[in-house]
């Protein structure tokens, strides 16, 4: 089995998570990626938020793996290391992103297509914590 593995930033902002969708894909994921070859998990949150983002990073600390099957490929596990981030600056779409959402658990209700590693795993984790509403 192939392995994905991905730096995520978990940003929360008034009992909200900010997240992403690149261009031509149809979930919202976390702000994040892979980290090149050499890079810590900061300089990759850093380096793909400010691409991602436009924003830079302030601090992170490291919250949990996740690991999912990848939605796209079964044959692909997703492993998911996220981090709580601040950050500076206001966020804009560029690059790879084609739009961001503060996002809470009730995404389905309004109609936000969400990556199953987030549905099944993060987002009700963070909901429980009550970090989101």
């Amino acid at each position: 089995m192939k392995i994905h593995h991905k730096i995520g930033a978990a940003i929360i902002k008034n009992k909200k998570l900010l997240m992403c969708r690149k261009k031509g894909e149809p979930h919202f994921i976390l702000p994040g990626g892979r980290p090149a070859a050499g890079e810590t998990a900061e300089q990759a949150l850093a380096r793909e938020l400010e691409e991602e983002l436009g924003v830079k990073l302030v601090s992170s600390k490291f919250h949990k793996t996740y690991e999912a099957a990848h939605f796209k490929d079964k044959d692909t596990l997703v492993r998911m290391d996220v981090y709580f981030a601040d950050f500076e600056g206001e966020p804009k779409a560029q690059s790879e992103i084609a739009e961001f959402k503060w996002v809470d658990s009730k995404y389905k209700e309004n109609r936000i297509k969400v990556a199953s590693i987030h549905v099944d795993f993060f987002i009700p984790e963070l909901k429980r914590l009550k970090l989101i509403a």
